[in-house]
């Protein structure tokens, strides 16, 4: 039987390490391998898209991570498919769907930084769906962080420019899918395992992605497998290292130290394709990190504004 509970991959090994360093420096030490594999997947999924579409980009990344996970869908006799939430996980897997070819469209369009940028204003989007669909309380100091990452957003998107950056509007759209996928992924979290979560996700993801890859597949060159292989990997990396961090170290902290994926977005736009953000995207993301800051840390400032 596979070392396997209700608490996803290898539990013992991570309950052992978070037990004997602390859960907030596992997290920290998760998000930012995290952070790096996410580099790696826009840098692949840039190269990639000179030849291929988004459809059989996202299709191949989905179909190799089945294939990875196979192994444990054997040894666990099929009991990390059982969900309890069934619903949820279908829910979850549309909403991925839009949300990371969206993403996948603005990292083939826009300079790395910025596209990662703009995707961190899901954390100003979770703070307005969980008013929304859970009724939390967000006062003055969160509806601000909204309207400063929407600022941010606006000025990215460039509408004194002869034609709208639509580019910078798909990203932003795909930051809101990932924010209601973010808030699903933590109702999830509490009756299934992160294997389970991911299970779901890439074979939804590789059901969905049939259907418009058949109109527009490209033969797979030989030239075109590394970075499909790191497509593939830098996708499960990320999203085990991202989950099991924010199973183990707090919210808060973790959320802080997953800026470490806008520094590696930018330093590998700049080592590879010498971008460097204009003033706009540089006005933009520093408005956007501002607003996530904001939002993360609003319950502190309140008590500082009003005590």
């Amino acid at each position: 039987m596979a070392r396997y509970d209700a608490k996803g991959f290898f539990p013992r090994h991570l309950e052992s390490l978070a037990q004997r360093y602390g859960g907030n420096t596992l997290g920290a030490i998760l998000m930012i391998v995290a952070s790096i594999a996410t580099a790696g997947m826009m840098m692949a999924v840039r190269d990639l898209s000179q030849t291929y579409t988004v459809w059989e980009i996202l299709l191949v990344r989905s179909l190799g991570q089945v294939v990875l996970l196979m192994p444990l869908i054997v040894r666990t006799g099929g009991d990390i498919l059982k969900s309890e939430r069934v619903d949820l996980q279908v829910a979850r897997v549309i909403l991925s769907f839009a949300a990371i070819a969206a993403m996948f469209y603005a990292i083939a369009h826009l300079q790395l930084a910025e596209a990662s940028a703009i995707g961190f204003t899901r954390i100003v989007f979770v703070v307005a769906l969980a008013s929304i669909i859970f009724a939390e309380r967000v006062g003055l100091v969160g509806w601000s962080a909204t309207v400063i990452g929407m600022a941010g957003i606006v000025v990215m998107l460039d509408p004194t420019a002869d034609a709208l950056n639509d580019a910078a509007l798909i990203a932003a759209a795909g930051a809101l899918g990932t924010a209601a996928v973010t808030i699903l992924i933590k109702k999830l979290t509490e009756t299934d395992a992160t294997a389970t979560i991911m299970c779901y996700a890439t074979i939804g993801l590789t059901l969905l992605c049939i259907p418009p890859s058949i109109y527009t597949w490209q033969p797979i060159t030989w030239a075109a497998a590394p970075l499909f292989a790191l497509l593939v990997l830098s996708g499960i990396v990320t999203s085990w290292c991202f989950t099991n961090a924010y199973r183990h170290g707090e919210a808060s902290i973790m959320a802080t130290v997953e800026y470490s994926r806008l520094i590696a977005a930018a330093l590998a736009g700049f080592i590879l394709y010498s971008e460097i953000p204009g003033m706009d995207a540089l006005v933009g993301i520093t408005l956007i990190i501002a607003a996530s800051f904001i939002a993360l840390r609003r319950d502190q400032i309140r008590k500082r504004i009003w005590g």
